[in-house]
């Protein structure tokens, strides 16, 4: 919680105001308008609203995003809140999700792993997960905790590095080997060599993309018996009946 009676979420979409919020904004909206490969019946499920849904998903695919909100908001802009629930305990079924965004709430959640894991049961296995976040290294919140006063960098209770996420992931079954990064003065986003030598300042937010994956063990006596289910012929197929 901010200071004041501004809310994170308030505090975050009067960030997106800013040219700074906007250039970001419109980087991340392009990134998932391009990620996001749905079919019919499949669900999304967002934790916590941003208000520019509708510029990453086209109006067809609107009504399958269900947007959970810890606590009661003012309305946000073009966003519906589909149910009301802390995300440490999330009260959505087992299973149900094919998709799951986390746009930038994990910085001011005190148990964001207890969150990760709620996220890891309502994901059906092969889901995909995309959680958003700041650059704790970024020049805009160096320059927030070195002049030690309120600038346009909205203010989190503690930002994760992309490693520290993606290691926490790895540890729940999921597939995490991907992470983007978002630099406001490009034009574009640049390939993962230019991000090795400016991630630490130039980029100001980033997206990891994971899959959640299952692994169902084989059961066999020993690596004798596991070959030979393996390599043991295919079944002879049955016999159609002759006509009469």
């Amino acid at each position: 919680m901010t200071s004041g009676n501004i809310t994170p979420r308030i505090a975050l979409d009067n960030w997106y105001l800013t040219p700074l919020g906007q250039r970001v904004q419109d980087l991340e909206a392009d990134y998932l308008k391009t990620q996001l490969f749905l079919y019919y019946g499949q669900r999304i499920v967002q934790l916590g609203a941003l208000g520019w849904e509708q510029r990453f998903l086209d109006q067809y695919w609107l009504p399958n995003l269900y947007v959970v909100e810890e606590i009661p908001a003012p309305a946000c802009n073009n966003s519906k809140v589909s149910c009301l629930s802390r995300y440490e305990t999330l009260s959505i079924t087992s299973e149900i999700a094919d998709w799951v965004l986390i746009p930038h709430r994990l910085e001011y959640e005190s148990n964001w792993k207890v969150v990760l894991e709620e996220v890891e049961r309502i994901l059906k296995p092969e889901g995909t997960l995309f959680v958003l976040g700041f650059n704790p290294w970024s020049a805009p919140h160096l320059k927030q905790l070195l002049c030690k006063k309120k600038t346009s960098f909205p203010e989190c209770s503690g930002l994760l590095s992309s490693d520290t996420v993606m290691r926490v992931l790895q540890a729940l079954n999921f597939e995490a080997d991907k992470c983007t990064c978002f630099y406001p003065g490009k034009a574009k986003i640049k390939s993962t060599a230019y991000e090795s030598i400016y991630w630490p300042l130039g980029a100001v937010s980033y997206v990891i993309r994971a899959r959640k994956r299952r692994f169902t063990p084989i059961q066999g006596k020993s690596p004798w018996r596991i070959r030979s289910l393996i390599h043991r012929p295919a079944p002879v197929p049955i016999p159609q009946p002759e006509p009469l």
